[in-house]
């Protein structure tokens, strides 16, 4: 079954989404959250959203100390 994503945040490559499970024949649709980064790391699922804004910020900050990471952002920063 299809899932819809909703994009919450997103900084320095990291994008925090809430992802959806549509409501189907009586089944109760929920949501869980996705951290995504361009880092090595798998996407984490979470399902608490605090939990997950907690789990965010310190992913920023990784991801801003990577220096792999701040190549890529650099080289998509100055594309026409």
């Amino acid at each position: 079954m299809a899932s819809i994503k909703k994009l919450l945040r997103e900084e320095a490559g990291v994008k925090l989404f809430k992802v959806g499970e549509p409501k189907s024949y009586g089944r109760a649709g929920g949501c869980h959250y996705r951290i995504s980064m361009m880092r090595q790391n798998q996407p984490r699922g979470l399902a608490d959203i605090s939990e997950t804004e907690d789990a965010f910020d310190p992913e920023v900050i990784a991801s801003l100390m990577d220096r792999v990471v701040q190549q890529v952002m650099s080289r998509t920063q100055h594309r026409p």
